[in-house]
């Protein structure tokens, strides 16, 4: 498979090929015989002709340019965004550079929302796109950065923090990377921001200074085709003064050129060291009065404002705008502490990140659809059966303590204090409490440190089956680092109220019984039992329930006595709060929990499954910039 980024910028255009895991860079292929073709489209006989084509054949008519930048507010460069795309597909399947698996990659700016990509699309199937994937041209210009070898940035860089800072013809975009992916905050940018603006400026400027200013307004406003040239015209002349910029103190560019319409008019076009100024600090009315470097140094402020958490180390220029020599010292004076690197042909560097896009995209769905028909309900729930021993005993013990301090030993204290007539009553208090407390968020509150353990332990197991996957596709470890006690990570949500039951029940009332009429059948009790009025009998069930439950024998009628207060000094609570006991409360409540058909195996197994997976495509779908 091969993946086709199309960079389709309001200025100049370019596609580029990769191959499925090729180790070569992506390569530019050529339209209209131009690495770097001109956006610009035209009518010629009724077919549409593109690139410098469209700018130079006298019989082109209806020539546009710019038209991405008025994508979104001007609805008439809808046909001319069709028509450019369906003249670069013509020319591409016409040199046989096209296959027919090939997957096209577009770019947009980083500020177009859901509705205008989704709009953007659109457009491109009507041209021909077949099922085209649209991502930020930022994220493109990042992921260059990252696998091309002429860039060289050091890996590490990337993974700590870093700032793509793309500025072409009519957008300025931004791309946070922080740990190696995009942030909540993502991309951003200016929409109505690029060198664009100069290029029209250096026009108006001109014109106003032509003694013909009168008739190439008329042609200029009459004109959408001359305008257009002369724009062209005025933007290579702009490219032109900034190149050598790089390498002369003050150069002059200097064009006329001949306007042929409605007579013939001269226009010059010039720019310097004091020109470059103007169009640069000047006022400019699409920026509602702002000057380019204005409006630039706002965007910054801003890219500032949104890092501040994670100050970029890196600045990543991109985008052919990026050479001039004020954008970079902008950028180096606004975040002083990076390091400013400019892309080497910064005209191909989205063509090419938009085909390792691509790649990377695809090569992630595969991934994710690896981790969700491998990552089973089956093999998930197994590891967690296997492991609830390690947990039943902690969430016994827990319950336990809970159960003793909060029912048992209290109500115990009431009918010490004759506030509850009979010990059977105490029984249905104790069982009410119970069931109140495993069914309250003091019950949950109270077992959650020993889940938070449990699922600690669970982590080395659960991790063996992820990262074969991430090598397999080459999705670095660390992105799919499990952390089961994270906040919003997999948990277990146990509801111990859903856990009563006969055997819970029985478990807890049956040692607490066991233990009152113990202390009563000693001492004095035995009397009480042996020669009270009623003819007490030792050892009579204490009824059917009871028995069905399993709790000790002891009388029925002890149970129904209203047992006098001098025999109630009996010290129950010590009784209860001794080890003893709640060991033996301990052992029958992990008897309870252990039975693999029970509600609370279920819950633990079927809860932390369905969480777990769900935790795991979560961080899976999170990966969207994997960083080796």
């Amino acid at each position: 498979m091969r993946y086709i980024g199309f960079d389709m910028g309001d200025g100049e255009s370019a596609v580029a090929a990769f191959e499925h895991g090729s180790l070569i860079e992506p390569v530019i292929l050529p339209v209209c015989g131009s690495a770097s073709l001109l956006s610009a489209v035209g009518l010629l006989s009724g077919e549409i002709v593109v690139g410098d084509r469209a700018l130079t054949d006298a019989l082109a008519q209806e020539l546009s340019v710019r038209f991405k930048s008025r994508f979104t507010t001007d609805p008439a460069s809808y046909e001319d965004v069709v028509r450019f795309v369906r003249g670069v597909l013509s020319d591409l399947r016409q040199s046989g550079a096209l296959r027919p698996d090939d997957r096209f990659v577009v770019g947009c700016p980083a500020g177009w929302n859901t509705a205008v990509r989704t709009r953007y699309r659109d457009l491109l199937v009507r041209a021909g796109v077949e099922n085209p994937q649209v991502i930020s041209e930022s994220r493109a210009a990042f992921l260059y950065a990252k696998y091309a070898r002429t860039v060289a940035l050091d890996v590490d860089v990337l993974n700590e923090s870093a700032l793509v800072v793309d500025i072409g013809s009519s957008t300025l975009d931004f791309a946070y990377i922080v740990d190696g992916r995009e942030t909540g905050v993502g991309t951003f940018g200016e929409t109505a921001l690029g060198g664009g603006l100069l290029d029209a400026a250096l026009l108006r400027r001109a014109v106003e200074r032509s003694r013909d200013r009168a008739a190439l307004r008329s042609v200029l406003s009459e004109s959408r085709s001359w305008y257009s040239y002369l724009e062209i015209e005025a933007r290579r002349l702009k490219e032109d003064y900034f190149t050598r910029l790089a390498t002369e103190a003050a150069p002059v560019a200097k064009k006329t050129l001949r306007v042929c319409y409605d007579g013939v008019q001269r226009l010059t076009l010039q720019i310097d060291n004091e020109e470059a100024s103007h169009l640069v600090d000047d006022p400019l009315p699409e920026l509602d009065g702002r000057s380019f470097s204005q409006a630039v140094s706002e965007a910054l402020d801003n890219a500032a404002r949104l890092t501040s958490e994670r100050p970029p180390q890196l600045l990543l220029l991109t985008g052919g705008a990026s050479r001039m020599p004020f954008f970079r010292e902008a950028c180096q004076e606004r975040f002083p502490a990076a390091v400013v690197v400019s892309c080497p042909e910064p005209e191909f560097s989205i063509a090419k990140g938009l085909a390792y896009a691509g790649w990377v995209d695809e090569n992630l769905r595969a991934f994710r659809k690896a981790i969700r028909e491998e990552i089973t309900d089956a093999r998930v729930s197994a590891i967690a059966s296997e492991s609830l021993p390690a947990l039943i005993p902690a969430v016994a013990k827990l319950l336990c303590d809970l159960i003793v301090d909060e029912a048992a030993i209290p109500l115990a204290q009431q009918w010490k204090r004759g506030e509850i007539r009979t010990l059977g009553e105490m029984n249905d208090r104790i069982a009410a409490r119970v069931e109140r407390i495993l069914s309250s968020p003091l019950a949950e509150e109270t077992l959650a440190p020993a889940v938070r353990v449990w699922l600690s332990s669970l982590t080395d197991r659960l991790q063996a089956m992820v990262d074969p996957i991430c090598d397999r596709f080459e999705v670095p470890r660390r992105q799919m680092q499990l952390d089961l006690t994270a906040t919003g990570a997999a948990s277990v949500q146990l509801k111990p109220g859903s856990w009563m039951g006969l055997s819970l029940m029985g478990a807890v009332l049956g040692v607490i019984v066991s233990v009152a009429a113990g202390l009563l059948c000693g001492g004095g009790g035995i009397a009480l039992i042996a020669t009270g009025p009623l003819g007490f009998v030792a050892g009579v069930a204490v009824g059917a329930v009871a028995s069905l439950l399993g709790w000790n024998a002891v009388s029925g009628a002890l149970m129904r006595a209203d047992v006098p207060l001098v025999l109630r000094r009996v010290n129950l609570e010590k009784r209860l709060r001794s080890e003893s006991v709640r060991r033996e409360l301990r052992d029958k409540l992990t008897a309870s929990l252990s039975d693999p058909a029970g509600s609370f195996s279920r819950q633990v197994v079927e809860g932390f499954s369905r969480s777990f997976r769900g935790y795991v495509y979560a961080i899976a779908q999170a990966a969207e910039i994997p960083i080796a």
